[in-house]
């Protein structure tokens, strides 16, 4: 496996570790309305994250779409995280942001 992929697949299994920690906090907290976005995006983001990796480990010819639309959702989950002044959210949009990074690099 070369250093690139190895790279995109540590991010993405962070990323989904991180956002997976942080719905299990929005399951914790009665889920508010103002904390479902932030729970869906969480859930989203972990499985397209694992979906992703498991397509970049087996050199799938359709990584790259997937990737692109993995980037976008991390962002997403990323964005919605800072509203939220947790080390959970904290923790979530800063694996969201390497995760974003990881697949927005990994097929330039």
């Amino acid at each position: 496996m070369l250093p690139r992929q190895q790279h995109v697949l540590n991010a993405l299994a962070m990323c989904a570790a991180a956002c997976d920690q942080c719905a299990a906090l929005g399951l914790q907290d009665s889920p508010a309305a103002y904390h479902l976005r932030s729970f869906r995006l969480s859930r989203d983001c972990a499985d397209l994250c694992r979906l992703a990796a498991t397509f970049v480990a087996r050199e799938a010819e359709h990584s790259p779409h997937l990737l692109r639309e993995c980037a976008e959702l991390c962002r997403d989950c990323a964005n919605e995280c800072t509203q939220f002044d947790t080390a959970q959210h904290r923790a979530c949009t800063e694996a969201c942001r390497r995760g974003e990074d990881a697949c927005r690099t990994a097929f330039v």
